[in-house]
């Protein structure tokens, strides 16, 4: 675009030379060329004006295109999406979050049960919301009982159930955890990472109301990251 308006500018400028060198008859011809030499001037000026906007278009284009600076990865930043849906029971927005190939496990407490914790594939879990089977989750603990319950029954006991004065906040220091359950996490699931929330528990039951939960994210085939394991943890007797 550069190249043709600066022939045209030549071209111009030839142009406007052989006017000059023209030697007019009369006076007329005389106000005839200098109306010519000004309409030319003036188309010369507007060139040059647009040669210099593409000029300041190009440069824009030109920095615009400089790589841009990497998005750094975080568990804590794609748990803080997560989250939020386990809340509301948005299961058709969870669904894109759940491991593609591997499902996800929801297990009742902190020690993850291979053999009874159940499995949902992400088309399972995008259903969830109509979904009225009643599941066996596994055994209460102390009292040994069945945890039989719908996903609507269990979705507020062992995934989201929250003390009315306490939110959910990024478990930093495990140690205020007062767990007598074993972390088998890594061991079931040596390629994955976890991110826990948790909170604190009251005075009025020493703290021992305490409730945790811990989303597990594994790597797929495509090379990101999903979630794999939504492990419930309290204490227990």
């Amino acid at each position: 675009m550069n190249k043709n308006l600066f022939s045209l500018l030549i071209a111009f400028a030839l142009t406007l030379t052989g006017c000059l060198a023209a030697a007019p008859g009369n006076s007329i011809e005389l106000e005839q060329l200098q109306q010519q030499n000004q309409l030319l001037s003036e188309q010369l000026l507007a060139a040059q004006e647009q040669i210099n906007t593409l000029s300041t278009q190009i440069a824009d284009l030109e920095n615009a295109s400089e790589p841009l600076e990497p998005v750094e990865f975080s568990f804590e930043a794609l748990a803080a999406e997560i989250l939020p849906l386990l809340q509301s029971q948005d299961f058709a927005a969870l669904a894109p979050f759940i491991h593609p190939e591997l499902g996800v496990r929801i297990s009742p407490y902190g020690y993850v049960n291979v053999e009874t914790d159940l499995v949902f594939s992400r088309e399972e879990v995008a259903a969830f919301g109509s979904n009225q089977q009643v599941y066996l989750w596994g055994v209460q603990a102390g009292s040994g009982m069945d945890i039989t319950l719908t996903i609507a029954e269990y979705w507020p006991e062992y995934v989201t159930s929250q003390t009315p004065t306490q939110a959910w906040s990024l478990l930093l220091d495990p140690t205020r955890k007062a767990s007598n359950t074993i972390d088998n996490f890594a061991e079931v699931y040596p390629d994955g990472h976890y991110v826990e929330y948790f909170q604190p528990g009251t005075e009025e039951y020493g703290y021992l109301d305490w409730q945790s939960l811990r989303l597990g994210f594994q790597q797929s085939g495509d090379g990101a990251y999903y979630l794999m394991a939504i492990i419930h943890d309290e204490w227990t007797p």
